[in-house]
């Protein structure tokens, strides 16, 4: 029996780290051929680079060395995944980063601009490239990588909290237009979560205080911080066939966080 993604291509941006490895390598576990796409192979966290993992799995997985920012290169990306592997169901889009913090009066606009270009701009470029396959063969599942602090407001992360509240505005909007052709478009918020692009906030008692006050849930072994597998887990089925029926949609994995 195949597994839920069998015969699927995907590509997952911001692939060798994070939430977006994750995704990828759940995502060959299931049976899809994964076009991991970043801006350097290398895990930040350390380990192996993430289309090896997938391989020596007995998965087939393809690295592009990708420039998010820019169309050309995003372009080059779509047409790699489908020479490679024949074809493309699935989009992720987990690159992203946390960007200026800090008193918002006295945020740099070099910054904030460079944010959105990642975090929206981005977002929306490997989107549309997408979208145009997606549109011919009327089959397509979109993951846009949002955040729960797009749907709540957070002190001194105005520019993180302003562009993940466009990515899912944008994915709502791309739903609606796009529903018509059977396309699945939806955007998974995490919440806190165990990556190497949060790793210095991880390291502050008072982020930790806030954090575990605003967290409810408590997991087995006492953590209010979620794995990315556990996010991996929440995009699996976005990018799967049982969410057939859903578009438009914000997945909050959060343990509870804006149930407050």
């Amino acid at each position: 029996m195949g597994g839920r993604l069998e015969g699927k291509t995907a590509i997952v941006t911001g692939g060798s780290s994070g939430i977006g490895r994750a995704s990828a390598l759940r995502f060959a576990e299931e049976g899809a051929r994964v076009v991991v796409a970043d801006i350097r192979p290398d895990p930040r966290e350390g380990g192996p680079p993430t289309h090896d993992v997938v391989r020596a799995n007995g998965g087939q997985a393809e690295y592009v060395a990708t420039d998010v920012t820019n169309p050309a290169a995003v372009d080059g990306l779509v047409q790699r995944a489908i020479r490679a592997f024949g074809g493309l169901h699935i989009i992720m889009t987990a690159a992203g980063n946390v960007g200026p913090t800090g008193d918002s009066r006295l945020v740099d606009i070099a910054e904030w601009d460079q944010h959105l270009a990642l975090n929206l701009r981005a977002t929306f470029l490997c989107v549309q490239r997408g979208l145009r396959h997606f549109a011919e063969q009327r089959y397509g599942k979109v993951v846009t990588v949002a955040s729960n602090f797009g749907l709540v407001g957070v002190p001194q992360l105005t520019a993180y909290c302003a562009g993940k509240a466009a990515v899912i505005g944008m994915t709502r909007a791309l739903a609606v237009e796009f529903g018509p052709l059977g396309l699945n478009i939806n955007a998974l918020c995490p919440g806190a979560t165990r990556t190497a692009i949060n790793v210095h906030f991880r390291a502050d008692p008072e982020v930790q205080r806030v954090w575990q006050q605003m967290t409810p849930l408590r997991m087995a072994d006492g953590q209010y911080i979620a794995d990315p597998r556990d996010l991996a887990n929440a995009a699996l089925y976005l990018a799967s066939d049982e969410s057939r029926f859903m578009t438009g949609a914000c997945l909050v994995v959060d343990g509870g966080w804006i149930a407050q």
